[in-house]
C-alpha cells in the first residue's frame, strides 16, 4: 500500500502544478438523453502472481471518448474534443497520474494479494467520475468490484465495504482508510478535476452532441422461416443520436385487406339491392312487342342496370387480384 500511496501523491502534485484557474460550472443542453456524466472504467485481470493485463475507457454518458494504447499503456482520445478545454500542462499531468496509477495498481495487488485474500485467477474493476446536474452541486462516484461483484465504494471521503465484499472488503476499506492522503486525492479528483473536464467535454463537444440526424428506413426480406411464410428485415440506420424507437405493426395489411372486404360487401348488396328494384320496376310495364323493343325506355332500363352490374363486379375481382 504505500507503493499506491506515494504514486498517487506524486501524480496529486503534478496536478497541482496547473496554472489554469477552475471554470464556473454552466448548464450544456445537449439530446434528450443529455450525457451529463462522465466515468472511468478501469479493469485489471490476474491470471496468477506474475501475469496480469489492463483496460481502460473513458465514457461521456453511453458514447466513449477514450480509449486504451496498449503500446503506450495510456489513455488515449477518440473525439477531436475528448480533453475539453484543459490545457496542455493539465492533460500531460492527468496522463502521467494516471499511467502510474495503472501500472502501480497491478504491483500493488500482486504484492498484497495474499494479504487480501485475493484468489487467482482473479479481475477487479472500478467505474469512477462524476455527475453534473442542473442547479446542484457536482456528484462524484468511485465504485469497485471483485471477480464481477460489488466490492467498496468510495462515500463521504472514505471507503466503504460493501454488504456483499464480505469480510474482504472490510479488511481492503479498513487498510486504504488508514491513508488520508490517498483520500485527499480522491476526493479532490472527484470533487474538482472531474466536474471541470466534464463541464470543458461538454462545452467542446456540443456541435456533435447536439446534431439531429434522421434515420434512414428500409425493409428487405430475410431467408424463409418455413413454407408460406416470409420473413422482413427492418433496417434502420444513420441516426443520431443513440435512442431510437421502432415499432411493428402486426396484422396492419390484414386490417387493410379487411376493410376492403368490407367496403365490397356493402358494395355487392346496394347493387343487389338496386338489381331487385329494376326488376320491380321492369314488372310494371306490359310484356309484348313494345317492351321487348330496345328502343323502348322501358326496356333500356333493367339492360342498363344490369351492364353496370356486371361492370362493377368486374372492377372489383380485378382489385382484389391486384391485391393478393
Amino acid at each position: 500500500m504505500l507503493l499506491l500511496r506515494l504514486l498517487l501523491f506524486e501524480g496529486l502534485l503534478c496536478h497541482g502544478q496547473s496554472t489554469t484557474a477552475p471554470q464556473a460550472l454552466r448548464p450544456h443542453h445537449a439530446p434528450a438523453e443529455e450525457p451529463r456524466s462522465f466515468r472511468l472504467v478501469h479493469i485489471s485481470s490476474f491470471a496468477n502472481h506474475s501475469w496480469a493485463s489492463t483496460q481502460a475507457s473513458g465514457w461521456l454518458g453511453d458514447l466513449e471518448i477514450l480509449g486504451w494504447d496498449k503500446v503506450l499503456g495510456s489513455l488515449e482520445d477518440l473525439k477531436p474534443w475528448s480533453l475539453g478545454n484543459f490545457s496542455k500542462e493539465e492533460v500531460k499531468s492527468l496522463q502521467s497520474l494516471f499511467q502510474m496509477y495503472f501500472h502501480g495498481f497491478i504491483r500493488v495487488v500482486q504484492a498484497f494479494s495474499s494479504q487480501f485474500q485475493f484468489e487467482y485467477p482473479l479481475e477487479l474493476q472500478t467505474s469512477s467520475g462524476c455527475r453534473l446536474h442542473a442547479g446542484q452541486a457536482p456528484e462524484g462516484f468511485f465504485n469497485g468490484a471483485y471477480q464481477g461483484s460489488d466490492f467498496l465504494s468510495f462515500q463521504g471521503g472514505s471507503w466503504q465495504p460493501s454488504p456483499r465484499g464480505g469480510s474482504r472488503a472490510q479488511n481492503v476499506c479498513r487498510v486504504l482508510n488508514l491513508y488520508e492522503d490517498i483520500k485527499e486525492i480522491v476526493q479532490s479528483l472527484l470533487d474538482d478535476t472531474c466536474p471541470r473536464f466534464l463541464a470543458g467535454v461538454l462545452a467542446a463537444g456540443k456541435s456533435e452532441l447536439e446534431r439531429q440526424v434522421k434515420p434512414e428506413v428500409w425493409l428487405s426480406s430475410g431467408p424463409s422461416p418455413g413454407p408460406g411464410r416470409l420473413l422482413l428485415v427492418c433496417h434502420v440506420s444513420g441516426f443520431y443520436p443513440k435512442p431510437l424507437w421502432v415499432m411493428w405493426m402486426r396484422g396492419g395489411y390484414a386490417i387493410l385487406l379487411l376493410l376492403m372486404c368490407l367496403a365490397a360487401i356493402v358494395t355487392l348488396v346496394l347493387l343487389f339491392g338496386l338489381h331487385l328494384w329494376c326488376k320491380k320496376s321492369n314488372s310494371a310495364f306490359p310484356l309484348g312487342a313494345q317492351t321487348q323493343d330496345p328502343r323502348n325506355p322501358a326496356h333500356q332500363l333493367p339492360m342498363t342496370s344490369e351492364s353496370w352490374i356486371k361492370k362493377r363486379i368486374l372492377k372489383w375481382k380485378t382489385s382484389l387480384n391486384q391485391l393478393w
